[in-house]
C-alpha cells in the first residue's frame, strides 16, 4: 500500500505534458535533428540542441536560402538598384537575357512566386542536381521551354529562382556583398560560406550557412514586417506581400497532399482556425515557421549530409510543425 501511495504522490508531483511539450518531444525524436527553438513576443521560450551543436553552429539550410534571396530583392527595391517587381529578364540580364520575347518578358515577381512558366521538375531528370551540375546554370534554365504563361502556374523551380541572384549581381552588387551590406550586417549576422554556380554567381536557391540563432533572427524580421530593433531593414509592404499567398498551389509531401500557397520565396499556410502562417523550408528538414497569431517563430535544423532517409525526415518534421507545433501555440 505504501508503495502505491508513493507512486500516486510521484505522479501528482509531475505536471502532465502540454501539447507544446509533446510537439518539442516529437521534433526531438526525429532522426538527425540538430536544433529546435521557439521565440514568442521576441523572447526565447525554449530551445534544444543535439549532436554537438549549439545556437551558433552554422547549418547548410538549403532552400531556406530562397527566403533570404527574396528578402534581398525587397532590400534591392528599397535601395533603388531595382525599381519594380515587374522588371523583366530582358531588362535585367544584359547579354545573358533570353532572345525569345516570351522568356524575356518574365518578371521578377514571376521568379519570386515560382510562376516563371519554364518546363521543370525538381524530382525527375530535370531535377535540382541536373541543373546544379550543368556547365552554365543560367543558360540551362533559360533554355527550358515555356509550358505556361508566366505568372499563372506554380512550378517549384530552384533554377529559375537562382536567376534572382544573377539579377542582384548585375543590378546592385554581387549577392553575398549586397547581403552583407543590406541584410546580414544590419541584423548582426556574420558573413557565411555560400555556394556559387560555375560562373561565380551566388546560388540564389540554396547553399547558405546560417546558425539557429540567425535563422530565428530572420524569422523575427519576417514576423515584425521587416523591422529590426526599430529600424526598417526591408519595407513592410514587401515583407507582407512575401509572407502572403501570391499563388495557390498543392504541395505534395511524401504520399500526403498538403494544400498551401506560395508568397515570395516562402510557403504560406493557414491553421485550423483560418489564421495565416508562413514557412521557409529546406532540404532534409530545415525550417523557419512564422506564426503571427501567436507572435511566434519556430526554427528546426537537421544534419542532412550523407543521411539515409533525408526525405522522410523532411516529411515527418513538416507534418509535426503544421499539425502539432503550430496548433500548440
Amino acid at each position: 500500500m505504501r508503495a502505491w501511495l508513493l507512486l500516486l504522490a510521484a505522479c501528482a508531483s509531475s505536471p502532465p505534458s502540454s501539447p507544446l511539450d509533446e510537439a518539442f518531444d516529437a521534433v526531438a525524436g526525429v532522426s538527425d535533428v540538430t536544433s529546435v527553438a521557439l521565440r514568442q513576443d521576441g523572447v526565447a521560450v525554449r530551445e534544444a540542441y543535439y549532436r554537438d551543436t549549439d545556437a551558433d553552429t552554422p547549418h547548410d539550410v538549403r532552400s531556406v536560402t530562397k527566403t533570404v534571396t527574396s528578402l534581398l530583392i525587397g532590400a534591392a527595391i528599397d535601395s533603388g538598384c531595382l525599381t519594380s517587381l515587374d522588371q523583366t529578364l530582358g531588362e535585367l540580364l544584359g547579354e545573358q537575357a533570353p532572345t525569345d520575347p516570351a522568356k524575356a518578358a518574365i518578371r521578377v515577381r514571376d521568379l519570386l512566386t515560382m510562376t516563371s512558366g519554364f518546363d521543370w521538375s525538381e524530382l525527375g531528370s530535370l531535377g535540382y542536381s541536373d541543373w546544379a551540375t550543368a556547365q552554365d546554370q543560367v543558360q540551362y534554365v533559360l533554355a527550358r521551354p515555356l509550358v505556361a504563361q508566366p505568372g499563372t502556374v506554380f512550378t517549384y523551380n530552384s533554377g529559375a529562382l537562382h536567376l534572382l541572384s544573377v539579377i542582384l549581381t548585375r543590378a546592385c552588387a554581387p549577392t553575398a556583398e549586397f547581403a552583407a551590406q543590406h541584410l546580414f550586417g544590419p541584423l548582426g549576422i556574420a558573413s557565411r560560406p555560400w555556394e556559387t554556380d560555375n560562373q561565380g554567381f551566388t546560388n540564389g536557391a540554396a547553399g547558405i550557412q546560417l546558425s539557429t540563432a540567425e535563422l530565428v533572427t530572420i524569422g523575427q524580421l519576417l514576423l515584425d514586417h521587416g523591422q529590426f530593433h526599430g529600424a526598417s531593414i526591408v519595407s513592410a509592404a514587401y515583407v507582407d506581400m512575401a509572407t502572403s499567398q501570391q499563388i495557390a498551389t498543392t504541395e505534395q509531401v511524401g504520399n500526403e497532399v498538403m494544400y498551401a500557397g506560395y508568397g515570395f520565396g516562402i510557403w504560406t499556410e493557414v491553421d485550423a482556425g483560418g489564421a495565416p502562417f508562413a514557412t521557409a523550408q529546406g532540404y532534409g528538414g530545415q525550417f523557419i515557421v512564422v506564426v503571427p497569431r501567436a507572435r511566434a517563430v519556430i526554427v528546426v535544423t537537421t544534419n542532412w549530409h550523407g543521411v539515409m532517409g533525408v526525405d522522410r525526415n523532411f516529411v515527418h518534421l513538416l507534418s509535426i510543425l503544421i499539425k502539432e507545433f503550430v496548433p500548440a501555440l
